[in-house]
């Protein structure tokens, strides 16, 4: 178990440093010909470098802006792995951070932070898990297929979002569609004083590797994987596909939503309806990872520090725009799909040799 989990990190490792690679060439041609126009090149690399990782408050931003990122890559991975194509974290994302507002200011059952805390990550969690169900319902007994369902119900959690920030959850004294700051004792530990890592990245961790268990070694995660195959050989097979489906978005919907109170509770502690397009991100997070949690952590880390870094070389004399980091994290998702075609190509004609003197020599 310990050689394969070991093998699944560094064949996820060497699969973002061979779209790193490729993605740095091209960078350094973009910041050779921004060297014209006043960006030295040197200078930009070290600022960009310092800032994600020059210091240890510099390392835990970088890991804090990964901890959305690597749940909401958690929700596209384990989705698409079976098949069901969730592209609907954003608007769970949403709902979970909403759900943990409410939760944590005005629907509070209990006041010991050791209870808040819990009930706000768990109800976030479940709102999102059941956001992802309503697209599901939709596709099975509506024919609406779960594309279009997740990608509308986006923009209904948005506008649910707004109403409910300018209504009533929406701060004191304010006009702005916000909550109210979130009290102190209910913000999430730090896991390192003086530090943005909190404890919500070390749950964050740990969830992906359980995922990951539970793709590997459990009876669930085979299923799952082979409905996401191929649903008419797992229905021959006997296998709960409609039950695994609903399963699945639940988990993924779970994920994002819990992504979205973490982020609330861990790093912002009061909400806007605009909280970042993590969930768009995510699905770019997991295609990097190859929708595997393991490479989903390292593909997650990766972006955070490119974020952490691009807001360091912004924020300096050279000025250079964040938008920056949104051009590689382009390229890199460009990379990743020609790579995923040349393999799948390969792979196709691997068959074919495979097939074809089975095909001749049979009568």
């Amino acid at each position: 178990m310990f050689k394969r989990f070991f093998g699944n990190i560094w064949s996820a490792a060497i699969a973002v440093a061979l779209a790193a690679l490729v993605c740095g060439v091209v960078l350094a041609l973009a910041i050779g010909a921004a060297a014209l126009l006043g960006y030295p090149p040197i200078r930009l690399a070290d600022l960009w470098l310092r800032g994600a990782a020059g210091s240890w408050y510099a390392l835990s931003s970088s890991c804090a802006d990964a901890c959305p990122l690597l749940l909401t890559g958690l929700a596209a991975g384990v989705a698409f792995r079976a098949g069901v194509l969730n592209i609907g974290a954003q608007g769970q994302f949403l709902l979970g951070a909403l759900t943990a507002v409410a939760l944590t200011t005005r629907m509070m059952i209990f006041h010991q932070p050791a209870l808040v805390i819990p009930t706000a990550l768990l109800g976030g969690a479940v709102a999102g898990g059941l956001w992802g169900l309503v697209a599901q319902y939709l596709e099975r007994y509506r024919s609406v297929p779960v594309v279009l369902s997740t990608i509308l119900l986006n923009f209904v959690a948005l506008y649910l979002a707004q109403a409910a920030l300018q209504g009533p959850l929406q701060a004191l004294g304010t006009a702005a569609a916000q909550s109210p700051e979130i009290a102190g004792k209910y913000w999430l530990p730090l896991f390192v004083p003086y530090t943005d890592f909190h404890i919500g990245i070390i749950l964050a961790l740990v969830l992906a590797v359980l995922l990951w268990v539970v793709q590997q070694r459990s009876i669930f995660g085979f299923e799952a994987r082979v409905v996401g195959l191929n649903p008419g050989t797992a229905r021959a097979m006997k296998m709960p596909v409609t039950a695994r489906q609903f399963q699945i978005m639940f988990i993924s919907g779970a994920c994002a939503g819990l992504g979205g109170a973490i982020q609330l509770l861990g790093q912002v502690h009061f909400m806007t309806a605009h909280m970042g397009n993590y969930g768009y991100a995510g699905i770019a997070v997991a295609l990097l990872g190859r929708l595997n949690p393991l490479g989903i952590i390292i593909s997650s880390l990766f972006f955070g520090f490119l974020d952490t870094g691009a807001y360091r070389v912004e924020e300096s004399s050279l000025a250079l725009p964040h938008n920056m980091a949104n051009v590689i994290k382009a390229l890199i998702i460009l990379v990743m799909l020609v790579l995923a075609g040349l393999s799948l190509r390969k792979s196709r004609r691997a068959d074919r040799r495979v097939t074809a003197p089975a095909q001749e020599s049979a009568p």
